[in-house]
């Protein structure tokens, strides 16, 4: 198994994580809990197991499997979050967080917040100096706790949707200095 994986399943207290391709399953109930939340704010396609599978091996320019983490996260044995991680992207010091994203039953009870500080401390606690994300302007109850929990805007770029329709996406990043 891929030992950032290892790493990271162990990052998060009170949580179980497992790789998204041993999960498809329990990660598309995750998934398909925001369809009319996340996926009809952003215009991503709607979660399939044709396209998660391709979302596994999906990896940004210079990286490789070893440097990608997609895990389902259990809460009491249901599962309840997804997550996308890339070591080492865009720079070698930084952490790119591809996917956060809770069943839509769970958000607004902390369990985000509880989520990002375990990888916060873990990223910190591993050599990272900021963490970065792509946040669609359109998700404003995502951007609402992206900027909550301290990132900021670093540029922005425009996307089509599966919709056909442009929408801003904003490269958001925190410096985990001591005192994230």
């Amino acid at each position: 198994m891929n030992p950032l994986i290892q790493e990271l399943q162990k990052a998060f207290p009170g949580w179980q994580a497992r790789p998204v391709e041993e999960a498809l399953d329990d990660t598309l109930l995750v998934l398909r809990s925001n369809l009319t939340g996340y996926y009809a704010r952003t215009g991503e396609p709607a979660p399939t197991r044709e396209n998660l599978l391709e979302d596994c091996g999906a990896l940004p320019p210079g990286r490789s499997l070893a440097d990608k983490a997609f895990l389902l996260l259990y809460r009491q044995g249901k599962p309840a979050a997804v997550l996308d991680f890339v070591a080492g992207y865009p720079t070698p010091e930084t952490g790119y967080i591809g996917l956060l994203i809770l069943d839509s039953a769970l958000q607004g009870q902390g369990s985000g917040q509880e989520l990002l500080t375990a990888l916060k401390d873990w990223a910190h606690s591993n050599g990272f100096i900021r963490l970065e994300l792509g946040c669609y302007e359109t998700n404003n109850p995502g951007l609402a706790f992206w900027r909550k929990m301290g990132f900021a805007e670093i540029r922005r770029t425009f996307r089509k949707g599966a919709d056909g329709k442009e929408r801003a996406l904003l490269s958001l990043a925190k410096s985990l200095d001591k005192n994230f």
